[in-house]
């Protein structure tokens, strides 16, 4: 029997993954709009919006077909499912989900992470894993992952903005990879978006990982985790050949 290839390299997502928006200070300017939103209710438009972009992404990625643009349609679906949830008036609502779209624009929004962040990625860089971040973003990813002390445990930071794709399309994951020196089935790539994510690297020949945070997913056909450390498992189960399903929706 050919032995399985080695993991070696673990490829992160940014947002939503490593760090996460500060919602409790987005909330406020729904407030100051007259309009009363908790935690949850960011959770729940998150949950509508990853639904709804799967719904629309999947059945292209199961055609063989990746657009070199999706997040848009996540972002949209998103903030039309927030204002609903908050009960902005129909006739309101693309004048103020526009203006909480503005909020989660402002790159330092993104500041929130889960406790051990930083010391599990130093651990999995002690092991020997190669470590990288891809995300679709404005160009400033790599700023905000310095101003929270995360910049300093990869060896590259590849910003969509400036590679003019971002994922699902299988080039900027192929541009990760040369960057790596490896081949994909010796790469993870960890993300929480299933079809953008997940279903991206599977298209370039990667393992995919579901970051599910949230609760978006729960029947996922992938490797599924909700924290980072989590991951030691998932990486030991690839490298074993426990997980040979490619997820499809």
């Amino acid at each position: 029997m050919q032995r399985r290839k080695k993991i070696r390299a673990v490829l992160f997502d940014a947002g939503n993954t490593l760090i996460f928006p500060r919602v409790d200070r987005i909330a406020r300017t729904l407030t100051s709009l007259g309009y009363r939103a908790s935690v949850e209710d960011f959770y729940r438009a998150e949950r509508a919006g990853k639904r709804k972009l799967d719904e629309w992404l999947w059945p292209q990625l199961n055609e063989g077909r990746a657009p070199r643009r999706a997040d848009y349609y996540y972002w949209a679906e998103y903030l039309r499912a927030l204002v609903e949830i908050v009960g902005v008036p129909e006739k309101k609502r693309a004048e103020v989900a526009t203006e909480i779209g503005e909020g989660f624009k402002d790159i330092k929004a993104w500041s929130r992470m889960f406790d051990g962040t930083s010391d599990y990625l130093r651990a999995l860089r002690g092991r020997g894993y190669f470590l990288a971040v891809i995300s679709n973003s404005l160009g400033l990813i790599e700023a905000q992952l310095e101003r929270v002390s995360l910049a300093q445990h990869f060896r590259f930071i590849l910003d969509s903005y400036w590679v003019g794709i971002e994922k699902p399309h299988p080039d900027i994951f192929k541009q990760a990879l040369g960057r790596c020196g490896m081949e994909p089935a010796q790469a993870v790539y960890v993300g929480d978006l299933y079809s953008t994510d997940v279903g991206g690297a599977h298209g370039a020949g990667l393992h995919g990982v579901l970051m599910d945070w949230v609760g978006a997913y729960p029947r996922a056909a992938s490797p599924r985790i909700t924290s980072l450390p989590e991951l030691d498992g998932v990486l030991t189960r690839i490298e074993n050949g426990d997980y040979k399903i490619k997820p499809r929706l």
